[in-house]
């Protein structure tokens, strides 16, 4: 049986899609042998975020054989280590990452089209050319957005060049989208005019203090699969959950 902790929007919707429980009481999770985590998983002291439970309890009262997470931290590691459980971090997991990047992308250009003006009109720079960049390009690409991409590294670079897409050119952009969850070295000057999405994780792209300090508009835009189709979201979860269960 598989137990889900109860926060997140699509993992109320995977729910009535698998035999589970989904719960954020403790006297819930009798009797389960899986267990999906939040997707920022555990603290240093194995409180489950998003909940008020705590993971050794839960494993103190199952005998669980699988943990799915987002990302592990090294208590998580430790204690499935310790105990035996087989951890999977759906994060790191390409065939869970490549539709959910698909997902998130859709629900980038969603929100982009919740003002007064077409996406194909917007000037956008994407930051980053990872699995969220590389989709969301193609994406803007096909709305014949005019958008420039600046990559992280010489391989990003490459192939955003075998693509065809423009590079950097942050300066003609009306909106800067990050995807890469690091604060990066800028000038932060230069970004007084710009809106700025941010879709990565902590610790995000940009210091909030100097975002602060200019008056920058400046928006984190977390969980977007859930929010913008949690159905859709939980779908995936779905899918990789009965393959490795």
């Amino acid at each position: 049986m598989l137990g889900i902790i109860k926060g997140d929007i699509r993992y109320e919707a995977l729910a009535k899609m698998l035999p589970s429980v989904l719960s954020g009481e403790l006297y819930d999770f009798i009797g389960i042998d899986t267990l999906l985590l939040p997707f920022g998983g555990i603290d240093e002291y194995y409180n489950i975020k998003q909940s008020k439970l705590n993971l050794l309890d839960i494993l103190k009262e199952n005998d669980i054989k699988t943990i799915f997470v987002g990302n592990a931290n090294s208590r998580l590691k430790e204690v499935c280590s310790h105990k035996n459980i087989r951890l999977i971090e759906l994060l790191q997991e390409l065939d869970f990452i490549i539709p959910n990047a698909k997902l998130t992308s859709m629900g980038i250009i969603d929100y982009l089209s919740r003002g007064d003006v077409a996406v194909s009109d917007l000037k956008i720079s994407i930051i980053g050319y990872g699995n969220i960049g590389y989709t969301l390009a193609e994406l803007l690409d096909s709305y014949g957005t005019k958008f420039t991409i600046l990559p992280m590294n010489k391989e990003e670079e490459k192939f955003i060049k075998l693509k065809g897409y423009k590079l950097n050119e942050i300066n003609e952009a009306d909106i800067l989208i990050n995807t890469v969850p690091k604060n990066l070295d800028w000038e932060y000057s230069r970004l007084i005019d710009k809106r700025i999405i941010d879709v990565a994780s902590a610790p995000y792209g940009f210091d909030i203090e100097k975002i602060e300090q200019l008056k920058i508009k400046y928006e984190i835009v977390g969980a977007i699969p859930s929010k913008f189709a949690p159905t859709s979201a939980a779908k995936i979860l779905k899918k990789y959950i009965e393959k490795n269960v």
